[in-house]
């Protein structure tokens, strides 16, 4: 699917130093155009077809405006090509998972974010803006998502903790110690505290605990993308390297990855299986025996939907 935007931006040194988004085309269909086409004025839609299919599509300037094409399915070849796939994912025109970002570490390069845009390392250094009175945010390759997008009915208590390409539904609050990295997906009325880490997806009403972590596709998890159902709950403290069911809950301060052994009470007999092999099922609690010390996991019967009504109404 190919994607466009027009954005108006600011150059120092003929280089790009800050950018801003006014427009997207969520898709792009292929037009007929007609004969003697060199006679005729064209729109937007037919310069973003000539230029697709002549192979030169990366960038089109224009004065004080650039017009971006991007296609999700290739790899990312600028910042400002992987910050507007970033921002697709953030407004909600492509899930997390759905859009080619392979090696975006390897073809974004560091930029110095600032209150007032963001800039090139080395055009900083050299036009001693420093000296400005300027707040520096971050020196990184992924700006927070508030630089280019605020989502409606949310709670952030700090926003350089929310990284653009995260999509946060309708009342989800993420509190001070939450941090939610790119290519993630938070359903409605959720509530994190804790770690979300890239790939990693969450579905409506669940508790994200104080420091709980979730494995994600950048680190340790390699392709294994993580999901968790709707009305779960990750304690204090705890982690999951697997997928959840819904309504399951982690007791705080259990760690679970997918080669854990659960001892897993079955039939009124406890029966050892690999973590991994519960994954995605309905109605679980994982807790640590505290006198023997084995990671136990039963039926779960607590109605999550009652815990922490007040925390939810943001």
């Amino acid at each position: 699917m190919l994607f466009s935007s027009i954005i108006n931006y600011k150059i120092n040194e003929k280089k790009i130093i800050f950018c801003n988004f006014i427009l997207i085309k969520k898709k792009i269909f292929n037009l007929k155009l007609k004969k003697k086409l060199y006679k005729r004025m064209l729109n937007i839609k037919q310069l973003i077809f000539i230029f697709f299919n002549i192979n030169y599509w990366k960038k089109i300037n224009f004065k004080n405006l650039s017009l971006i094409i991007t296609i999700v399915k290739n790899n990312i070849i600028s910042n400002i090509d992987g910050i507007f796939k970033l921002l697709i994912i953030s407004k909600g025109y492509k899930r997390n998972n759905e859009i080619n970002l392979n090696n975006i570490f390897n073809n974004l390069y560091n930029l110095i974010w600032t209150n007032l845009g963001c800039y090139e390392v080395n055009n900083f250094i050299k036009l001693n803006l420093i000296k400005n009175n300027f707040t520096i945010e971050s020196i990184d390759k992924i700006p927070f998502l508030s630089k280019f997008f605020i989502p409606k009915n949310i709670r952030i208590s700090n926003t350089n903790r929310v990284r653009l390409g995260s999509f946060i539904s309708k009342g989800t609050t993420i509190m001070s110690e939450g941090y939610v990295n790119f290519n993630t997906y938070i359903g409605y009325n959720c509530m994190i505290e804790g770690r979300v880490s890239a790939g990693v997806f969450i579905d409506n009403n669940t508790d994200i605990g104080g420091s709980a972590s979730i494995m994600g596709t950048l680190s340790g998890g390699g392709k294994n993308i993580i999901s968790i159902g709707k009305n779960c709950l990750l304690g204090a403290n705890s982690g999951i390297g697997i997928s959840l069911g819904d309504n399951c809950i982690i007791e705080a301060g259990l760690y679970i990855t997918s080669g854990v052994k659960i001892f897993l009470l079955l039939n009124n007999k406890f029966i050892i299986i690999k973590a991994k092999k519960l994954s995605f099922i309905n109605n679980l609690i994982f807790y640590r025996n505290s006198i023997n010390s084995r990671i136990e996991c039963c039926k779960n019967t607590i109605n999550l939907n009652t815990i922490n009504l007040i925390l939810h109404k943001n």
